[in-house]
């Protein structure tokens, strides 16, 4: 049973420093081009989380458009947090964080009030927070530091590429745990 209580370590290990770090990386190198903006702007910086599931703007109701699912995040009012996928781009940090500007200018809890009735009533590209949001972006865009851009593609682009190389390691080992679990559960002899 030790060798198998190791594989399962290994397979844990893997995960934590292919998968799990990495994220933690791009979090904190988000955070840090949005630390810049807010401060300029004297506003509260949102908290990002990363995730390897996909993850877009559609909300519920998917239109004909369709352009929702190029914004790769989600911004969470509630909790003032911008939830990313690993794989985002300057743009989907942006948008994002225009959202959090707008719910800080009228209040978290008014701002997601607002935007779960717009989910309900309109597609997405007709949403209003949505047209303040594209509308904020290329403001914000234009004022962007070479520091953000720096950090962008120094820090963010080499961490995706990292998640990208490694994710499908750790996904076999996971998978040769699952057929072997399978395989001692059939034969188990019934009593």
């Amino acid at each position: 049973m030790s060798a198998g209580r190791d594989f399962v370590n290994q397979v844990l290990t893997e995960i934590e420093n292919s998968i799990l770090k990495p994220l933690e990386d791009i979090e904190s190198s988000v955070e840090g081009i949005l630390e810049g903006i807010a401060e300029g702007m004297n506003i509260e910086k949102p908290k990002v989380v990363a995730t390897i599931n996909l993850v877009n703007e559609c909300g519920e109701f998917v239109g004909e458009d369709k352009r929702c699912q190029g914004i790769a995040g989600r911004y969470l009012p509630e909790e003032a947090t911008i939830l990313i996928n690993y794989r985002v781009d300057m743009n989907t940090i942006i948008h994002l964080l225009a959202h959090h500007i707008h719910a800080v200018e009228i209040g978290r809890t008014k701002y997601a009030q607002v935007r779960k009735l717009e989910e309900l009533r309109l597609p997405w590209e007709l949403r209003p927070t949505e047209v303040i949001a594209m509308y904020r972006t290329a403001l914000l865009t234009r004022t962007l530091s070479s520091r953000a851009w720096r950090t962008y593609n120094e820090e963010v682009k080499p961490r995706i590429r990292e998640i990208d190389e490694k994710i499908n390691n750790a996904r076999l080992m996971v998978n040769y745990l699952e057929r072997h679990v399978e395989y001692v559960f059939s034969s188990r002899k019934p009593i």
